[in-house]
């Protein structure tokens, strides 16, 4: 906020939200085929659980309308400025009549290929659009669920599963259970280690010289893209 009297700045730089270490605390725990279906209903969390989901690949976002609400910031009432400056010379005071004001005080910013691009006002437009049809109106969405269905069914179901992990000799063995994942990059606290082809079922990666590490984390790719990740604390 300093430099940007100096740089003209219009925003500050961009900052996560929620730690990374934190958002990934428990790790990946599902492998299988997922769709999101989205309308221009969805607003605010929403928008940005739409925008992680479609950044980060998750899977399809299936819409029924060309975008999603738009309303990626987060809104602070006056009171809480009141309350953040509680002090003689705060500028904030109370609104006559009762009256009260909220502004946008922070937006989401995309990542990924949309790396930047701001959610507010853009919102999130879909990877498949669906039009409502007759059916979907008066039989409870079943085309649309249909539709979301045959997305599923196109998708590979996978798996990258730490079913075990011992330690002799200075070295650890991991035990992995996969499906349709040909290479895994082994990181033990934090720092890659090793990386191996593996075929499907199960798998014995050996890591030397790794005895005393306290966290594991296999990535899982299919033809080089990143597809799962497993960890063991």
């Amino acid at each position: 906020m300093e430099q940007s009297v100096e740089t003209g700045a219009t925003f500050s730089a961009a900052l996560p939200l929620t730690p990374e270490d934190l958002a990934n605390r428990i790790g990946q725990q599902y492998f299988g085929p997922v769709v999101l279906i989205t309308n221009a209903r969805c607003y605010s969390a929403t928008d940005v659980f739409a925008a992680g989901f479609q950044d980060h690949a998750i899977g399809t976002v299936l819409g029924t309308d060309d975008n999603t609400g738009a309303g990626g910031a987060n809104v602070w009432e006056q009171g809480r400025f009141m309350e953040d400056f509680p002090v003689a010379s705060s500028p904030y005071l109370p609104l006559p009549n009762g009256a009260g004001m909220r502004v946008a005080i922070r937006r989401s910013l995309r990542v990924g290929e949309r790396a930047g691009t701001p959610l507010e006002d853009l919102g999130v437009v879909p990877d498949e659009r669906h039009r409502m049809t007759r059916r979907d109106l008066l039989e409870g969405n079943v085309d649309l669920m249909a539709r979301a269905g045959e997305l599923l069914r196109s998708q590979p179901v996978r798996e990258l599963t730490i079913a075990d992990v011992t330690r002799a000799d200075g070295s650890l063995r991991l035990s992995l259970k996969t499906a349709n994942v040909d290479r895994v990059d082994v990181y033990l606290d934090r720092r890659p280690r090793t990386s191996v082809d593996i075929p499907d079922g199960r798998a014995d990666v050996t890591v030397p010289g790794a005895g005393a590490a306290t966290s594991v984390r296999v990535d899982g790719f299919a033809l080089g893209e990143l597809v799962a990740s497993s960890r063991r604390l």
